[in-house]
């Protein structure tokens, strides 16, 4: 499977995220427009046989806008994490940006393959846990 840069911002370690988001800080002019805050999001969600939109219900989140050299960027993501929502902005302004820094491309693909072995070392613990059925008649 092969995650959005959305998803990975999301889910990579937080360590990795800010560490780097401080590391480019440097090189661009960035100004808060609107502070991380916590908010609650009204999630979406299509019945799957009528094809109707309904609200699911509310998520707490973290939302935080900043501009980057003139390029707005929006972060937002699930639970109370002002850091996350801040270093998500950023790199979103420079994604929006369309500026080629090499470096956002490689941590991408870094924290890309780090999300996507992680899930699937989840994915293995969790096949662990399976009951198999016939095994248990067998007794």
């Amino acid at each position: 499977m092969r995650y959005d840069s959305d998803y990975v911002m999301c889910e990579c370690p937080i360590e990795s995220i800010k560490g780097f988001v401080e590391e480019i800080e440097k090189d661009y002019s960035i100004r808060v427009l609107k502070e991380p805050s916590v908010c609650l999001t009204m999630v979406r969600a299509e019945d799957s046989l009528e094809k109707q939109e309904f609200y699911l219900g509310e998520a707490l989140t973290t939302e935080c806008e900043v501009e980057v050299d003139g390029e707005l960027g929006y972060g937002l993501c699930l639970g109370e994490e002002p850091v996350r929502g801040y270093c998500i902005a950023v790199l979103d302004a420079i994604i929006q940006s369309n500026i080629e820094d090499s470096r956002l491309s490689d941590f991408l693909d870094t924290q890309r393959s780090v999300v996507e072995r992680r899930e699937k070392e989840e994915y293995a613990r969790t096949l662990k846990t399976r009951v198999d059925f016939k095994l248990m008649e067998e007794d």
